[in-house]
This record gives C-alpha cells, structure tokens and sequence, in this order.
C-alpha cells in the first residue's frame, strides 16, 4: 500500500500529541493509521477517547472536531485535504514504472486525491486496455464512497460542476442543507470560494447537461471569476469556441507557458482552426521566446480576425514589441487598442500595460495615471485579481517616481501573500531612498526566496541588481560588482543588464576609474532615471536638460540628487524641501550626498532641523552625523566623546560649569578642558555643531539618541503590557555604553533597572505559557540584579515546573546566598 505523499513528512517528523485526520473521505486516512501505529501512537474515532497519550484521531463528522479541546492549541495538528493531497510531481514519481502517459493521465482525472492514487496503482501494472475511468476495479473501489441514502439525481447535481458555491445551489437545485450534511460527512471539502467533490468520484457521478445549461454554468462561475471550474466544464461539453474564448480573456504571462499549452492541448484538431486558437497559438509562442515570430503571426492575425479579437491582438502586439525593448512603439498600439474599445477586460490590459510602457518611457507621472484608471476599471468590473496587479504596479510607479512612503503605503495595502517577488524588490529600492539600508535589504532577501520558491529567475535577477545598490552604498564595491557581473553573465534582458551596467559604473567611478565606468554607463539605460543622474555626476551629461527631464518625467528622487549636484542655495532648499516632504534618508544622511548640504547648512540655520545628530550607546558609542559615522576610537579622547553625549542627553542648553565638574573634576582647569572639548568637537563634526554662551553650551541640531527612546518605551511597556515586549527587550540586551558608564552612573542605573524589570516580564510571561523560555528570562534578570528575591523565587518555580529539582535546590542555595550578602 502506497504510504503518505512526502511532503507531509517534514508536518508529521514534529507532530504534537494529538494529530487529527481529514474528514473528506479517500484523504489518506489509511496511511495515517498505519503511520500512528508504526510510532506507537494510539488510533481514536471519537473526542471522547482522546487521553494525555499521543494519538491520530479520525473524525467520522466534521462536526466532531468542534468537540476536540485541548489545553494547549500547539498540542494538536489538524490536518486539511489539502495537506494529504498529492502534488503533479509527487504523483508521477509514485507511478514511474507505469506506462507511458499513464500518471499524466490518472493525475489529471484524480487531481492528487490520495483515494485516487490507490487506485491508479493498483491497476498500473494491469495490461487490460480499459482507461482507468472506467475500469471495473475502479467502479467497485470508488463505489465504496459514494453514500446510499442520497437520490442519485441529486449526486449527479451535485457533480455538475467542479467547485460548488452558493450561487450555484438553485441553478442547479440543491439546498445549502444538503451541502451542509454532505460537508460534514467529507462527500465535499472545502476549496476556493466552495466546496469540491474529489474528482474522480465527480466524474464517476457526473451526467453531461445540454450545451445551452452548461454554457450558463460556466458563465456563473467565471463571472465569480473562477476560470478553472468554468474551463472545466467547458472543455466536458466540448463547448470549444466559448473555451477559448475564456482563455483569450484570462490568458496573461504570469499563468505560464505549461498552463497554456496544456490548455490549448485539448483542444481537438477539428477547431484548432478557430481564430482565437490561431491567438492563443501567438501568445505560446511570445512567452516561449520567439517573440518575432510571435509579432509576424500577430500581425498576419490582424488583418482578417473579427472585430471583437482585434483590441487583443493590438495589446498582445504591444507586449511583444515591449518585449523587444521598442517601448514607445508598444505604447502607441496600447493608445489605439484603447481608442477603439470602451469599459471592458480588455481595456483595463490595454490601461495596465500603457502604464508599464509610459514607465519605461521614463515618463512615471503619466504611467502611475494609466495604472491608477487601470485600478479603477477593474474595480468597477469586479475582478479583483486584476485590480491587485495593477495596484501592485501602480506602488512600483510610485518607487520609481521617487514617492517611497506613499508607495510603501500602497504595498502595506495589498495581500502580502499575492506580493509578486518583483513588488518586494521595488520595496527594497523604496527603502533604498528612505535610507533604511536594513530593511532594504530583508526586503530583498524575501524577493528572492519568493523568486526562488517560484522558479522566477528574472526577479531573482532583479534582487541581485538591488542587492548590489544596497552593497555599494555599505561601502562594499567588490561585492556590488560581482553581483552585477553575476546578472551580466546571466541574462541577456535588456533592463536587467542595464541596472547591471550602472552599478559597475557606479564602482568604477568610485574607484577613480573614469573610463571604464563611461563605458559601462553608456550601456545603461533601463527603467530607472539613475543613468541619466549618475551621467551628470559623472560630468557625462549636461546637467540642466537632465534636471528639466527629470521633473517633465516625474522623477522626483532625481529631481533632488540633480538640484544637490546644481549647488546653489535656491537648488539646495528646494532639493531638501523635497527630501524632507518624501522621507529621502539616504540623500540627507548618506556619506555618499551628505556632503552636498554643507554651503546651506553654513549659511541657513533654518534648515539645521533636518539634519539630526543620531547617537547609538546600547552595546557601544556611536555617532552618525551628515554622513560621517564615528565610533569611540574616532574621537580624540573619551571624554571629548562624554562631553557630545552629555549634552545630547537634555534638550535644554547645560551649564558650562557643571558639564566641566562632571568630566573633568580631577583637573586644575576643567574649563579649559571643557572649552577645548567643544573645539575638538566643532573640528571633528561641524562648527555649527554646538551653540555656546559665557555660562552654557547646547546642541544646534536634533537628535536621536537610543537611551531616550528605550526609557520612554520602557516605561510604556511597564505601565500598559502593550505587545511586543520580547523583541524589545532582546534588541536592548547589550550593556550600556559600556565605555563610558563610569562617567553617566545615574542613566547606567536606570537602563540597568529598566532592563531587570522587563526581563522579569518576559520571564513571568513565558511562565504563564508553562515555556522553559522563562528559565533563560529569569537568568537575564538575575544578571542585572542578583539580589531581587522576585527573579529568584520564579527561577525556582520554573525549574519545578520542568520537573528540575536539582537544578531548582540550586537556585535556592544561590538566592539564600544572595540575600544573606545582601543583608550584610
């Protein structure tokens, strides 16, 4: 008997106690019955018979899993159809010593129904003729499934279309409490929007209905927009023209070449002369790569199809001349298709992809319209996995014309599980202009584990690219270049080797290389307006015809790195009242273009607050200010450091005396030593930098400085409980400034408290779970306080609650020893 398909595997390696079965009859519940009692696991049909043992529970009723409590819901894994059904490839690979076609076939009739495979094992060796179907073998096995007590009309119903949702129940008369009990029992499961016979029981039970019935049928459930049911039922009644039809409407590039091809497939020889046939063909053809080719039967196409095929054949024209890099003409087929058709599907593809051609364009203003009123249409159509796409690429639009917060807003918006890998990257180039390198880069790193996990090797290309951005501004040239070597090597797509060659200019240029990085940036043109800016910084371009097309097109993030290149007072306040309306982190903090801002921050005190000075002390001191970062070592001496922090501790100006006592009290002249201090600092950072007075000094600009913010959420965390307490406290851990403690011994104590109380939250909050995590929280606690008999005494508890007493009688002498110092 065949086993469990493998990939459940990996789910049943670290089952909890009590595993539950599927319901839907024929999902494997035999081989999960032979699993538990091979791992000595106790075999139950009824709540009632579950005990403290580990067990496999087969529920005969659905509703029966209502009755299954359990103290701890990580106790129990209840398992879904879905998870018991077989994949394509896990199928063929359990019939590979079948014959030829064999697996092909009974997958396509079983759809990965465990029942079904059984079956189709049991006769793969057997020479009769018969198609599995309809073997008798196969009639007595499926036989055993199919219930006694349910008017066999009603069943034939029931199978009359692949996915059963409610607005099928009196289109084909049946009532939802039929579908409820038949639910319940596993006749039907749960899948999409409904529920669904197993297939081959379906097409054991199914009775064909006349053509007009079901060409109703279908047009139910593709107006739900549920095509692979529609297609299904289309392709029974061998209603072909109408099937193909179907497809021409939901036919994009992302479905991919197989699921076309098999489509077109079953499509008989006697009408693979339709014109929409012809269509399809065109499109296998373009997604294949033979894109020309594609283009001329397109063309041949036009000139005779009916009027309803010819506004998707101009789109798919578009595409393909997209495809070859000729965007501007793409875009003019794009405006006739939508010149010659109205509120339609069609039209929304025609809106969509004129705004992916105006992108390319560089003209991001008019394609983020395009894509807005494609967003629109669909909504009104309700078709709301179109509407996602466009959305999706309507957020990109927003990257490239440099609106990153509205754009992430955008992406928060739509379901993070439909995110495509290339909507991930465009977060990390988002992120990339916010000057938050980290999340750039995590963004990145989903993008290409989603690429990789689709086989997506154009997204995987493109996460490199950004990957390689993300490398350059780290300040790691050899890694950007290699990664963009590694895409040269790799593909021969036009915009991916154009990003390619502009970071290896961008290296070369940074390395002093002048003519190697002109002749990588003359090879890189694409999506992006960068070329053309790193063109002007590379004095390769001129940069007021630049700065004029980069506002005509929209490009705002360029807008501003090309008025920093300009220079001027009025470019630079105009480039900074621009960064500061989009959040451009990396164009105000970045050493790469911080330096830029230096003639206006001399000049116009105005504009200091938007130059924080941002100070790191958890775990070590750090500064970052306009670019320049500095950690202990940077500085003269450890006070000189003290002196930045003590004042960037209070927002009022400090007192100069008392700063001087504070630092330097051992010396005959602390002012001296204070005004010194101030010099070295000026020096080092910005003149600008400190504001100062016969009696006081202050800092001129903001800042951000880590202990301020960990006291307030501190507190927050202490007084209220709110969420997210462990990962506040684990990114906290690090001593405090440990350099310099000795000096700040009050802000040193109150971290210290801060971070004992919440430890002992953490730990308290793990023990209410019963999880030994509280062990490893208490022992945190004790760490920063080893006298508080509250982290003691829950140390014991836990060490008892895991059963531990030698190690709980040892926390118990340690605590008495504690105290007893503590006392003395």
């Amino acid at each position: 008997m065949l086993g469990l398909r493998p990939g459940l595997h990996p789910l049943l390696r670290t089952a909890p106690r009590v595993v539950v079965a599927p319901v839907g009859v024929g999902f494997g519940q035999q081989a999960l019955a032979l699993w538990a009692r091979r791992n000595h696991r106790a075999v139950v049909r009824a709540p009632s018979d579950i005990g403290r043992e580990a067990c496999l529970f087969i529920p005969q009723r659905r509703r029966q899993i209502e009755s299954v409590h359990l103290d701890d819901p990580e106790e129990g894994l209840f398992l879904h159809e879905t998870d018991l059904a077989y994949t394509r490839g896990e199928w063929l690979a359990a019939l590979g010593t079948a014959r030829e076609g064999y697996a092909e076939e009974s997958y396509h009739l079983s759809q990965g129904w465990p029942e079904g495979l059984l079956i189709a094992a049991q006769l793969s060796e057997r020479q009769d003729a018969i198609p599995l179907l309809h073997h008798p073998l196969a009639q007595a096995h499926l036989g055993r499934f199919i219930p006694k007590d349910v008017n066999r009309d009603t069943l034939s119903r029931l199978a009359s279309s692949p996915l059963l949702i409610p607005e099928l129940y009196d289109f084909l008369d049946l009532t939802p409490g039929l579908i409820a009990e038949l639910y319940d029992r596993g006749l039907l499961y749960a899948a999409d929007q409904g529920y669904r016979l197993p297939a081959l029981l379906r097409r054991v039970l199914h009775q064909p209905m006349s053509p007009e019935r079901a060409l109703e049928l279908a047009q139910l459930l593709a107006s739900k927009h549920l095509h692979d049911p529609a297609l299904e039922i289309l392709r029974e009644h061998q209603l072909w023209e109408a099937y193909l039809e179907l497809i021409v409407e939901t036919y994009a590039p992302r479905t991919g070449v197989q699921v076309l091809r098999e489509r077109l497939s079953q499509v008989p020889l006697s009408h693979r002369g339709l014109e929409a046939y012809e269509y399809l063909t065109a499109l296998l053809q373009r997604s294949s790569g033979d894109i020309e080719g594609a283009a001329r039967r397109l063309q041949s196409l036009q000139q005779r199809a009916s009027p309803r095929l010819q506004a998707w054949i101009i789109n798919a024209l578009g595409v393909a001349y997209g495809m070859q890099g000729d965007c501007a003409r793409a875009a003019k087929y794009f405006e006739r298709g939508l010149a010659q058709t109205q509120v339609s599907l069609v039209h929304g593809r025609l809106l969509h992809n004129l705004g992916i051609a105006r992108l390319h364009l560089h003209r991001y203003r008019e394609g983020a319209e395009a894509l807005a009123k494609a967003v629109s249409l669909y909504r009104e159509l309700g078709n709301h996995a179109e509407e996602a796409l466009s959305a999706e690429n309507l957020a990109n639009a927003k990257v490239f014309e440099g609106y990153p917060l509205v754009a992430l807003a955008e992406f928060s918006r739509l379901s993070p599980i439909h995110l495509s890998p290339l909507a991930q990257v465009n977060m990390g180039r988002a992120y990339i202009q916010l000057g938050e390198l980290e999340k750039a880069r995590q963004a990145l790193l989903r993008a290409r584990l989603k690429a990789s996990e689709a086989d997506n090797q154009r997204a995987v290309k493109y996460s490199e690219i950004v990957q390689a951005q993300v490398a350059l501004l780290e300040e790691q040239p050899e890694l950007a270049y290699g990664l963009a070597s590694g895409v040269l090597h790799a593909t021969q797509e036009a915009d991916l080797r154009g990003e390619a060659h502009l970071v290896r200019s961008q290296v070369e240029f940074r390395r002093g290389n002048l003519e190697a990085a002109r002749e990588e940036l003359a090879h890189a043109a694409n999506i992006t307006f960068s070329h053309k800016t790193e063109a002007v910084r590379q004095g390769l371009r001129p940069l007021e015809p630049t700065l004029e097309e980069a506002r005509e097109a929209g490009a705002t993030f360029d807008v501003a790195q090309l008025l920093m290149l300009k220079g001027d007072l009025t470019s630079l306040r105009e480039a900074l009242s621009l960064c500061q309306q989009n959040g451009y982190g990396l164009l105000l903090k970045h050493p790469f273009y911080s330096h830029h801002w230096l003639p206006l921050i001399k000049a116009d005190p105005s504009c200091w607050a938007a130059f924080p000075l941002s100070i790191q002390t958890f775990g070590g001191f750090r500064v970052s200010f306009l670019g320049k970062t500095l950690d202990l070592c940077g500085f003269p001496t450890r006070k000189i450091a003290a002196l930045l922090l003590a004042l960037a501790l209070h927002a009022r100006p400090q007192n100069r005396e008392v700063l001087a006592e504070q630092l330097w009290a051992e010396l005959n002249h602390p002012l001296d030593s204070l005004q010194n201090a101030v010099s070295k600092l000026r020096s080092l950072l910005l003149p600008q930098l400190i504001s100062s007075s016969k009696s006081q000094l202050s800092l001129n600009f903001p800042v951000v400085l880590d202990y301020l913010e960990f006291v307030k959420q501190a507190r927050a965390f202490l007084e209220t409980s709110e969420p997210g307490l462990e990962d506040f406290i684990q990114r906290h851990s690090e001593p405090w400034l440990p350099e310099l403690a000795d000096l700040f011994p009050l802000e040193r104590s109150e971290v210290e408290r801060y971070q004992h109380e919440l430890w002992a939250m953490v730990a308290e909050q793990q023990e209410q779970k019963h999880s030994p995590l509280a062990v490893v929280a208490y022992r945190h606690a004790l760490a920063l306080d080893p006298y508080s008999e509250r982290a003691w005494q829950g140390l014991i508890a836990a060490y008892e609650r895991l059963d531990n007493p030698e190690m709980a009688a040892k926390a118990r002498r340690s605590m008495a020893e504690a105290l007893r110092e503590l006392r003395d």
